[in-house]
């Protein structure tokens, strides 16, 4: 009798420890890849200053505190451990403004590289992923002042930028997840200068011109893991 009692929890314990070592799947590191584009809705205030003073017969309630850019994104991501990645971002951004005092135009282009290296906190679920991370890098801008069809003037400027976002992922197979990205940023960049080295100024002011902000972006996309 003790020895069938014996046999009987010895298969017992077994074939539990079997089971369990069957339902218990190992995480596996992935690298991903994402691509996806987004808008951006910040502010630069001293940007704006710039713009008060070169433009005549404007006004601070004239020129937009606010203003939306767009911006084209991609990045790697790799698994350090089941709850922590990192990786690399890249976007370019471009915003475009115009302000009409006819019959003058004052026709502005913005352009951005903006390079990141983030690191996620991730909550993985059986239908979807969320993450939550901090990035940081340092970014290339460019502003075109169209003054007329046959004259563009260029300046240049340079500078870090900081983000904290989250990001909700629908899952549609193991290797194919949606992208809802949200975030908020700040940009503490240099002042603008022109091909000489020179910083940008209004017309008859001293106030010079930069980029630096702060604001808030989405961004949809997809995302895939290679391995």
């Amino acid at each position: 009798m003790k020895n069938k009692i014996f046999i009987f929890l010895a298969a017992f314990i077994l074939i539990n420890a079997a089971l369990f070592s069957q339902g218990k799947i190992p995480f596996k590191k992935h690298l991903a890849f994402y691509t996806g584009m987004g808008i951006n809705y910040g502010i630069t205030p001293e940007f704006r200053d710039y713009l008060v003073a070169s433009i005549p017969y404007s006004t601070s309630d004239s020129i937009r505190s606010f203003n939306a850019g767009v911006e084209f994104a991609g990045g790697l991501e790799y698994d350090l451990t089941s709850s922590v990645s990192a990786g690399i971002d890249y976007s370019y951004y471009i915003r475009g403004l115009s302000y009409i005092y006819s019959p003058a135009v004052f026709d502005y282009t913005i352009t951005n590289h903006q390079p990141y290296l983030f690191v996620n906190y991730n909550l993985r679920k059986p239908k979807y992923h969320i993450k939550l991370g901090g990035s940081a890098g340092y970014h290339f801008q460019q502003l075109d002042n169209k003054v007329n069809n046959s004259t563009t003037l260029k300046y240049t400027s340079s500078g870090p930028s900081f983000r904290l976002s989250m990001t909700f992922m629908p899952k549609f197979s193991e290797n194919f997840f949606i992208y809802l990205n949200g975030f908020g940023f700040a940009n503490i960049y240099g002042k603008l200068k022109d091909e000489n080295g020179q910083a940008v100024t209004a017309p008859n002011s001293t106030v010079e011109a930069d980029l630096k902000g702060y604001g808030v972006g989405v961004r949809l996309g997809i995302l895939f893991n290679i391995n």
